[in-house]
């Protein structure tokens, strides 16, 4: 299997042209046509999973942040010179399905919404229908099968994303059974979750103005975890899907945040 394949395979999955205007999707450095023996998978291309990646022997690696969102050169001794150095040393192609993987609601992206088993799910933000008609967008909103106090969904939240820490704002309804979600940072579909009867929304990147302004419950369970699980996901699907004798792993990534919690000492989430 060629670099040309595994590309057009990844773009069958999260076609580049339903990414967001402002967004890089695709090839960030690209490697020469080659036979492809093993595609490493992560979340973000940072110089610790590239080495381990390479090491290895990667000879293809997808990840779900670019490179950069905005055209940059390596002018600074920073991790992205470092990442752009690997992989032009290693001759490999390093590529990114970033928001154009994000619309595909039918795919790993709402990995969580069915974990929570929720009924009826759908699509939050609708952005697109593809050629399939099917219908595209960003988030999901579904109904739990049986109603939850506030606290025991935080709770079944906690075990299906494994964050020992969740950050929960606004006012707390009395029960829950509409749930809407969207990974990373998604606060800006807040209005949107609750305007469609959401009792609960779940995404990353809270701001505190934001969770002040909220008229509905929110829980902030990070940027990093629905998104590493997605793309744990993604290196599954792939490997279904590539030739025989083609590897694909997932390497874990590092949140970057870790919280003290009283009794506990420093937890990750």
């Amino acid at each position: 299997m060629k670099t040309s394949n595994v590309i057009s395979l990844v773009e069958t999955f999260a076609p580049s042209g339903y990414a967001a205007s402002w967004d890089n999707c695709g090839v960030q450095i690209v490697g020469p046509e080659r036979e492809i023996k093993k595609v490493a998978v992560a979340l973000d291309p940072m110089p610790h999973v590239i080495s381990r990646a390479l090491d290895w022997g990667a000879d293809f690696i997808l990840t779900h942040h670019p490179l950069a969102i905005d055209q940059r050169l390596p002018a600074k001794l920073d991790w992205f010179r470092d990442v752009m150095k690997q992989v032009l040393c290693a001759d490999v192609t390093l590529c990114a399905a970033h928001t154009s993987l994000d619309v595909q609601f039918g795919g790993v992206v709402s990995w969580l919404g069915r974990e929570l088993e929720l009924q009826d799910l759908k699509v939050l933000d609708v952005v697109a229908e593809n050629d399939a008609g099917e219908i595209l967008g960003y988030g999901c909103i579904g109904d739990l099968e049986s109603v939850l106090p506030l606290e025991n969904f935080v709770e079944r939240v906690a075990l299906a994303t494994g964050c020992e820490v969740i950050a929960v704002s606004g006012p707390a309804p009395e029960k829950v059974k509409r749930v809407a979600m969207c990974p990373g940072s998604g606060s800006s579909l807040m209005d949107k979750a609750f305007a469609q009867g959401a009792d609960v929304f779940i995404t990353g990147d809270v701001k505190y103005h934001s969770a002040q302004e909220s008229v509905g419950a929110v829980l902030d369970v990070g940027h990093f975890s629905l998104e590493e699980e997605m793309m744990r996901r993604f290196a599954v699907v792939l490997e279904q899907n590539l030739e025989d004798g083609v590897e694909v792993r997932f390497f874990t990534g590092h949140n970057p945040f870790a919280y003290y919690v009283q009794g506990k000492g420093v937890c990750k989430s």
